[in-house]
């Protein structure tokens, strides 16, 4: 008499889902830093201001604007690379037209002239920005609170 004696195959590891996991936070941690790289120039050193009572977060679809003087010359930079005033402003223009709420960060250096300053700001002006707001660290004694 022949006896049916099935053996069960050994229980395997499934990696396709532990693969599918570690794929999930490898996108997330570089899309993560992708945003963080992209907002600094790290030649910019913004100024100092107390916390105000209103805090505001960053928007999804903001334009982080990075000014600089490096010899007496204006530098600007987004997301690393160098814009010059006309280019900015034609640039700003386009974003204008596909987003009239277009919402744009300046970090300037705080040790930059004003009147270069002021350039950027009538660069965001001119190509009708309105949504501006400024980059500010806190001072050091209120950082450690």
């Amino acid at each position: 008499m022949k006896l049916n004696s099935k053996i069960p195959e050994p229980v395997g590891f499934q990696l396709a889902p532990l693969l599918d996991v570690v794929f999930l936070l490898l996108i997330f941690f570089v899309v993560t830093q992708k945003i963080i790289l992209n907002e600094q120039d790290l030649k910019v050193k913004v100024p100092t201001a107390p916390k105000t009572s209103e805090e505001t977060s960053r928007a999804i679809d903001e334009i982080i604007i990075n000014a600089r003087e490096e010899n007496g010359e204006l530098v600007i930079t987004i997301d690393r690379e160098i814009f010059t005033r006309d280019a900015l402003l034609s640039m700003l223009q386009r974003m204008v037209k596909v987003n009239e709420n277009v919402p744009v960060r300046i970090r300037g250096d705080a040790e930059m002239h004003w009147q270069k300053m002021a350039d950027v700001i009538s660069t965001c002006t001119q190509a009708g920005v309105w949504n501006v707001s400024f980059s500010k660290k806190m001072p050091e004694e209120q950082s450690s609170k």
